[in-house]
């Protein structure tokens, strides 16, 4: 098929566009409803209930659309690694980032995953990257870079961002190395495998979660953005990211990183009341340079 009957299928394929606009939806949320759910519940409780929730809602999906939970050592070898960089690392260090960080400027350092992939496909796989890759690349990160504003680090006020800023972006690694690892790994059916890691993880959150019920019992809005968090952006938004890879493959999800930026910043402005101020707004002209200049000749990245 040639690639302009590609380019045609992905136009008329609007199964595929109305999910695709759904998970986006859905992931630019998830910095929402942690602020909602951090109102009430402590760090601990909040990322802990993420990843028990999430792996609750999972599990059904699992066996409903993928091979079930094979008993193989090679399969929770694989889970355990997935679980820890896909999930336990990317929602404790993003959990703790917002406690202090305005959910646009996390969804913003976010938008850095597929190029971050880019930079550790180069490092880690020997991918040989094209020039303007690699200018792209260092676009993007002068952007992270401007949105955290290193220079302010200085001083004992200056840590009080310092560190959530440098766990974001731990995160936002560890989220492009899960990447990496999902095409490193043994084959494995995804929706399996997204499930076996979700439920490890989930191990990591039950004694913090169930801290909630010794004492009184938060309000109904934290309540709202924990289970939103876990339900929708967490079981939803990554089944229909399995299905849309099954579907159009990889690399039809890579606009996701340009819509994703600017609806965490709507949603942020809307419903947080945070503010998009100039270095900030400096900061999306370069990540969205930078990722622009990274995609293929097609218009699409290849690295996602």
């Amino acid at each position: 098929m040639h690639q302009s009957d590609d380019l045609q299928d992905q136009n008329t394929d609007y199964t595929a566009w109305i999910a695709f606009g759904f998970m986006t939806v859905c992931l630019s949320l998830s910095f929402v409803f942690v602020k909602l759910s951090l109102e009430a519940f402590t760090l601990e409780q909040a990322a802990g209930g993420r990843l028990v929730l999430g792996a609750a809602f999972l599990l059904p999906i699992t066996y409903l659309l993928g091979d079930g939970l094979p008993l193989k050592f090679e399969f929770w070898k694989w889970a355990f690694i997935l679980g820890i960089f896909n999930f336990v690392f990317p929602i404790g260090l993003t959990t703790y980032g917002l406690q202090t960080i305005p959910s646009n400027v996390v969804g913003s350092m976010y938008a850095m995953v597929p190029l971050i992939t880019i930079g550790l496909s180069a490092l880690v796989l020997k991918v040989q990257i094209s020039r303007q890759k690699s200018v792209g690349l260092i676009i993007g990160l002068v952007g992270l870079l401007t949105i955290t504003e290193p220079t302010s680090w200085i001083g004992t006020a200056g840590r009080e961002s310092a560190f959530p800023m440098l766990a974001t972006f731990c995160a936002v690694a560890c989220l492009a190395m899960a990447t990496i690892l999902m095409r490193v790994m043994p084959k494995a059916h995804p929706i399996s495998m997204i499930g076996g890691s979700a439920l490890v993880a989930s191990l990591f959150g039950i004694w913090p979660f169930l801290s909630v019920f010794e004492g009184e019992l938060p309000s109904a809005r934290p309540w709202l953005g924990l289970t939103g968090v876990s339900i929708l952006s967490t079981a939803v938004a990554y089944s229909i990211r399995i299905f849309l890879i099954r579907r159009k493959g990889p690399i039809f999800l890579a606009p996701n990183a340009y819509f994703s930026i600017i609806l965490t910043n709507v949603f942020g402005v809307l419903l947080l009341g945070d503010v998009i101020t100039t270095r900030t707004k400096v900061a999306f002209v370069l990540i969205f340079v930078g990722l622009y200049l990274a995609r293929d000749r097609s218009g699409y990245m290849k690295q996602v």
